[in-house]
């Protein structure tokens, strides 16, 4: 059976829980953004249009190339034989997605790409294929990315969300597929293993979340709803396939003792619910009511999971706010009161509402409704769940807004970090980079390092000088987070903070505490997890992030050996380039960290080497030579691993000797420290072509602090 190369298209935010759904049809994909790639056949991928929840759009991959003016756009598309895929008398439209660096205007691909295709067939069969853009028998799209342009064709010709079901609709819908999302990241394709599960909507609207949850319950494919579900009309295109995986999907259906409860105040969006149910055939399960959510009592026998999308604040309450505060504060007191031991899931883009419920989460999910931003707020109501201490989040909450009042000194902080963001902002759109230093005490007074990950800030105080009076610097650093609050527009529970020192010995590989909250972020074409919570550093080291790229692209299909490889980053991005990378550390924690760094980027373990070592006893048993060295010890260590303390000043020429014994004659040694006072040794200058390459790996966000960090580039001589 032929293998093709297929692309299914999701909501961004949703791309892990549809590779996971693949993984149940036994089709193995990868992650990319807003959507997975996989390899298979057409049965495959008719599996995905028939049973996914998730997919908006199964796509096949036809070509790419790199593209950068108008005539070889046209030449590219001329050279796919388009009589391969479909007829001169079948129409089709194109569709566009994605950022080209040549081409600004859209609809000048379009028409380039429409005049390709069209003048191949008039070349070929002396007539044209039509363009429909309302009713197609094929869709084309081009997802332009830098220079290159992907093109594809579509196999559904209508998004796979739209189910047919939901023929009348509240203020707010929710998309089919984002609810069987929240579902399952709630967890209930657990909670249908129970003997008895039970989901309830106390605020459901009209219906979504309980017809996906009954859809699944009952194991009903998502096509199987849609009657004028339409497949291309290519000339790949298997019918007696797609009849026979249809007649198998009808089979499987089953019934379900699954109690699917859903409450709403509004008779007439419940009317609309009610016939929304009857549409999607699932008026056995899903059974509805009027009632105020103040009033909602539990009725049921066990546990189960409330899951519901209430009312966008802003979208719907606009002059309501004193309302919709009001509907949250009264539905965390019937969860802690009525409700213990089940688990609740909570949809919304307004944050407020979820602090007066006065519940403590235990997960928090971006995902998106559309262009909506929303968070998926998780809560296990349990002896815990009510705030009855106060947590650090909440000590750094109060502090903070209360230091605001004490002086005005923040005021300059809070300019300062403006112009910095206003000075960088050109080269954070150009660069792409989304994890960067904001602010390195460039204020004398407010002696913090600012890192931007995202949505998160990483706040690093510096340890305050003998002199300092320790009140008034400990009252600059709540200011500071008031700051980043008000200025930055951050959220307070995205704000980390960590009180940076000279670590000693044990203290540099142990943890801080152990929450184990990890979070993904990106760094060009690659993603780490990185924690601010756990370890003394974030899992990353944002200053190496050119040496990083350049490490890279030394790598390309080459060996690289990691020395003091901490999280695998630098491995990570090699790997991407297709190196064979070895990584050395003495910890295996980080290791392990590194590991999945290289699974979150869909790299195999396998193909890696990760040896936890004392990286200088390593050097002197090693007998294998490698294409490129990234040596980047630190400054100081005296780990219990390691049988003598390590000093980057006195121990360097060691290590780079050791270092160039495995590495190839025509090979390069990166090495990198961070002593601001290191000199390189000239026994090394004499023996060895070194070049001091400072300027070339600091980056924009840090020329500020231009002696953070001391990097050469070391080969043999000729």
């Amino acid at each position: 059976m032929q293998n093709f190369t297929f692309f299914a298209s999701c909501a961004k935010g949703i791309e892990l829980l549809l590779k996971d759904e693949l993984d149940t049809l036994s089709i193995s994909s990868s992650e990319k953004l807003a959507g997975v790639e996989f390899e298979g056949s057409f049965e495959d991928a008719y599996k995905v249009c028939i049973y996914s929840h998730l997919a908006s759009q199964v796509m096949l991959k036809i070509a790419t190339q790199k593209v950068t003016d108008q005539q070889a756009l046209y030449d590219f598309i001329s050279s796919i034989n388009w009589l391969d895929y479909f007829d001169v008398n079948t129409s089709f439209k194109i569709i566009l997605s994605g950022k080209h660096y040549d081409f600004n205007n859209t609809m000048f691909v379009s028409q380039k790409t429409k005049d390709a295709i069209v003048d191949q067939f008039r070349r070929e069969t002396k007539e044209r294929p039509n363009i429909d853009t309302d009713n197609p028998d094929n869709i084309i799209k081009l997802h332009l990315h830098k220079q290159y342009v992907n093109v594809f064709l579509c196999l559904n010709i209508e998004s796979l969300h739209k189910r047919s079901y939901r023929q009348f609709q509240g203020q707010a819908p929710l998309k089919e597929s984002l609810a069987a999302a929240i579902l399952i990241k709630a967890g209930w394709l657990d909670e249908l293993k129970k003997d008895q599960p039970i989901l309830i909507d106390p605020m459901c609207g009209s219906g979504t979340i309980l017809i996906e949850a009954a859809l699944m319950a009952k194991n009903i494919a998502p096509v199987l709803l849609n009657k004028e579900f339409k497949l291309f009309n290519s000339k790949l295109y298997d019918e007696d396939l797609w009849s026979k995986l249809l007649e198998i999907a009808k089979k499987a259906q089953k019934p379900t003792n699954a109690i699917i409860q859903g409450y709403d105040i509004d008779n007439n969006v419940l009317d609309k619910a009610d016939r929304n149910i009857y549409q999607a055939g699932v008026e056995d399960v899903v059974n509805i009511k009027r009632q105020d959510i103040h009033d909602l009592e539990n009725e049921f026998e066990s546990d189960g999971l409330i899951v519901t999308n209430p009312p966008y604040g802003e979208r719907l309450y606009d002059d309501q706010l004193d309302e919709l505060l009001d509907i949250f504060n009264g539905f965390g007191d019937r969860l802690s009161q009525d409700f213990y031991g089940w688990k609740v899931a909570i949809l919304t883009s307004f944050d407020e509402s979820i602090k007066e419920m006065q519940l403590r989460t235990t997960k928090k999910n971006k995902f998106y409704n559309g262009a909506i931003e929303t968070v998926l707020y998780q809560f296990d109501i349990n002896e815990h769940a009510r705030f009855k201490h106060e947590s650090q989040l909440e000590k750094n909450i109060r502090l903070a807004e209360a230091s605001a009042d004490k002086s005005d000194e923040h005021i300059d902080f809070s300019n300062k970090l403006k112009k910095n963001l206003k000075n960088l902002k050109p080269w954070l759109k150009q660069s792409g980079v989304e994890c960067y230093r904001l602010y390195d005490a460039d204020i004398p007074t407010f002696a913090v390092a600012v890192d931007i990950y995202g949505e998160h800030v990483f706040l690093q105080e510096y340890r305050a000088d003998a002199t300092i009076d320790q009140n008034m610097a400990k009252q600059r650093f709540y200011q500071a987070i008031y700051q980043i609050h008000k200025t930055l527009d951050i959220q307070y529970e995205n704000i980390h903070t960590r009180v940076r020192q000279r670590q000693k010995g044990k203290e540099q590989y142990q943890k801080n505490n152990d929450k184990n909250n990890f979070h993904v972020i990106n760094e060009f074409d690659a993603k780490f997890y990185v924690n601010f919570d756990d370890y003394l550093d974030t899992g990353i080291f944002l200053d190496h992030r050119k040496i990083r790229q350049l490490v890279a692209k030394t790598s390309k299909n080459k060996t690289l050996l990691n020395l003091f490889s901490y999280t695998c980053t630098a491995s990570v991005h090699a790997a991407l380039k297709g190196a064979k990378t070895t990584s050395v550390d003495m910890s295996n924690t980080y290791l392990e960290w590194g590991k999945n760094n290289f699974e979150l980027n869909s790299l195999d373990i396998k193909k890696h080497n990760f040896i936890q070592a004392d990286c200088t006893r390593w050097l002197k048993s090693n007998s294998e030579k490698f294409d490129v060295i990234f040596l980047d010890p630190p400054t100081f260590s005296n780990s219990k691993r390691i049988d003598d303390i390590l000093d980057i000043q006195r121990d360097h020429e060691l290590l780079i000797n050791l270092a160039m014994d495995s590495l190839k004659k025509d090979g390069v040694l990166y090495f990198s420290n961070n002593y601001r006072r290191f000199k390189m040794s000239q026994q090394i200058i004499a023996k060895f072509n070194c070049e001091n390459i400072d300027k070339i790996c600091l980056s924009r966000d840090f020329l500020s602090n231009k002696n953070i960090h001391n990097c050469w580039e070391i080969k043999y001589k000729k």
